[in-house]
């Protein structure tokens, strides 16, 4: 059945195991469908099931009726909101374009006359309170502030609020480049030489900036589920400050009562585009809907996640649970993995309370874990993936969002579906995995990343690590395909993958599907960097079939075999383990659930 794998330095004939013709999926272990009991309640001993057992009738009818309870209808998340904004941006903007013209027209004139601002000197004490409130409110500062938290927001998996913010930042320059291309000149002021009089009077740059500024602090506030006194409050302050902000240019004469509104006209405007563009939906899942269910769906989630990879643990917590109440499930329980347990205690605690989802979140090697004893349990409930690594490579080839909130609502309201385990037998013991196995390049790639860098400059520690590895010297690898005749060659690198995908879009095995059946084999012994360049490009832009790069050998089997002289550095999902001469993977068609979109392309 299995193909010879035959290659050399210079050329390459990447030959496959042919594919038998069975079921595409030989096992798909049946899934629990437990009530929801209280944490210490227990579920009994759990078994481990063969790759080739059937599920008993009974435990078929559990996973029927999980299924059901999973697939059962949620809320649903009103589109109001989200045309709401997209109507008060375009009404604010409509609104702006007719004071503009008002204004070019002289027929504001009359408006400005009324509201003459007093004469106070630059020394009085009102003066000098209002020049002092104008350079806290300098829009240089409300840009400096709003920027950052865009990249804060960013960091902690809010992308969605991440770009709304970076959209409201950019609603200070071009309030500068409309002042600069209207050129209206500020009136006569004792304050002509502040450095609040920078720039064209209309639009009203503070005015603007504090606007957009108010904004931010509510946005924040609803979208990090502060409860409704802050956001209250945020809100009162927040307009507060537009007032001062509004008055205080007035008084000190350096933009007349037009300008004022102009100025809040565009704030609002950009304001509302900002949350219309970053995506209304995403952004206040949670908080725009202002009821709660009807009645209690009565499922209840387990949350396991690693305390390291957030910044912000209180933050996490208010997302997972006002998702989770509005969705009308039972309180999450949680479950904190450890530096000596990434997982595994953790997924059997969960089964023991009897929850109907598990949720991780977390890196790969958490991901690992709790997959691995899902995999070894009878019937289990499904696992939802809440990316919180650096690679995230089983949530990339599943296409699951790496926004926190959108995967926080596929997890409550998506469906599961059924991927492949691989069972992997090596010097050290026997383990399962969901993502890659490798011995050579890529295990001391993995083994030389600075854990320091990688919370810096997350993939770039990866790259900083290729290079320290760039000139490997090669092993001899035996390699046998299910009952094939082994056969030898010499790599730098042995991947063995249950999907094809990873960061940054690279497809390493085009032809890898997470739940095709199959374990895909790659062999690297290219004779010059470039080939690896080569390889990187042709996945890049969509060339890359496996069977056309100078230098790597490819192939696909339910089982792999890969033997060397000496040991070699060996990795399971981007964790190393102890060096290795043998490496047995097996897949375990079927053998998980995870909650993921429809079949789409991965997550870049």
């Amino acid at each position: 059945m299995a193909a010879l794998l035959t290659t050399s330095s210079t050329a390459c004939s990447p030959l496959r195991a042919s594919r038998p013709h069975p079921p595409r999926v030989l096992f798909s272990p049946a899934a629990t469908a437990a009530k929801v009991l209280l944490v210490g309640s227990s579920l009994g001993e759990s078994q481990e099931v063969a790759v080739a057992s059937r599920p008993s009738e009974q435990a078929r009818h559990r996973s029927r009726s999980q299924e059901q309870r999973l697939s059962g209808p949620g809320p649903s998340i009103s589109p109001t909101r989200g045309r709401l904004e997209s109507v008060l941006a375009i009404g604010f903007a409509l609104a702006f374009l007719a004071w503009t013209r008002l204004l070019h027209s002289a027929a504001l004139t009359g408006l400005d006359q009324a509201l003459h601002p007093p004469d106070i000197g630059s020394r009085s004490a009102v003066g000098q309170v209002a020049e002092a409130l104008a350079l806290v409110t300098h829009p240089v500062a409300v840009l400096i502030g709003t920027t950052v938290l865009g990249i804060v927001s960013y960091k902690n998996r809010m992308r969605r609020l991440s770009l709304a913010l970076g959209v409201a930042a950019l609603g200070i320059p071009l309030q500068q480049v409309i002042a600069w291309r209207l050129d209206r000149p500020a009136p006569a002021s004792f304050f002509a030489d502040s450095i609040s009089a920078l720039g064209g009077a209309y639009p009203a740059g503070h005015v603007t900036a504090t606007t957009l500024g108010a904004w931010v602090l509510v946005t924040l506030a609803r979208a990090h589920r502060r409860g409704s006194s802050r956001v209250l409050v945020g809100t009162v302050v927040g307009y507060t400050v537009v007032c001062l902000a509004a008055a205080g240019q007035w008084v000190m004469g350096l933009a007349t009562a037009s300008d004022v509104v102009g100025g809040f006209l565009l704030g609002a405007t950009v304001a509302n585009t900002a949350l219309w563009a970053g995506g209304i939906d995403s952004i206040v899942a949670a908080w725009a809907r202002r009821g709660l269910p009807r009645g209690s769906t009565g499922k209840r989630a387990a949350l396991i996640y690693n305390p390291t990879k957030f910044d912000d643990l209180s933050l996490l917590r208010r997302r997972v649970e006002a998702d989770v109440l509005n969705a009308g499930w039972l309180p999450t329980l949680w479950l904190e993995t450890s530096p000596d347990d990434p997982g595994r205690e953790m997924t059997r605690r969960a089964l023991d309370a009897g929850v109907d989802l598990v949720m991780v979140a977390g890196g790969d090697g958490t991901v690992r874990a709790v997959s691995a004893e899902l995999a070894e349990a009878a019937a289990p409930p499904p696992m939802a993936l809440i990316p919180a690594g650096t690679g995230n490579l089983l949530a990339r080839n599943l296409a699951v969002p790496l926004d926190t909130d959108q995967a926080l609502q596929l997890a409550l309201h998506g469906q599961p579906r059924p991927i492949d385990v691989v069972h992997c037998r090596h010097d050290g013991g026997a383990q399962r995995f969901v993502v890659m196995a490798g011995v050579g390049l890529d295990a001391r790639i993995m083994g030389d990343v600075d854990e320091h860098l990688k919370r810096v400059i997350r993939s770039g520690a990866y790259a900083l690590a290729a290079v320290h590895n760039a000139f490997p010297a090669p092993f001899t690898a035996t390699v046998t395909l299910d009952d094939g005749e082994p056969t030898q060659q010499q790599a730098v690198m042995a991947l063995v993958g249950n999907v094809g995908t990873i960061t940054g879009g690279i497809a390493l095995f085009p032809d890898a599907q997470p739940d095709d059946g199959y374990v895909d084999l790659l062999l690297a012994n290219p004779d010059r960097v470039t080939d690896w360049a080569r390889l990187g490009a042709q996945s890049l832009t969509g060339q890359y079939t496996g069977q056309n790069v100078k230098g790597f050998t490819f192939a696909q089997a339910r089982r792999i075999t890969i033997e060397t002289v000496e040991p070699v550095a060996f990795e399971l999902d981007g964790d190393t383990t102890e060096p290795t001469r043998t490496l047995r993977a097996t897949v375990e068609p079927g053998a998980l659930r995870v909650v993921a979109p429809a079949r789409s392309a991965p997550t870049r």
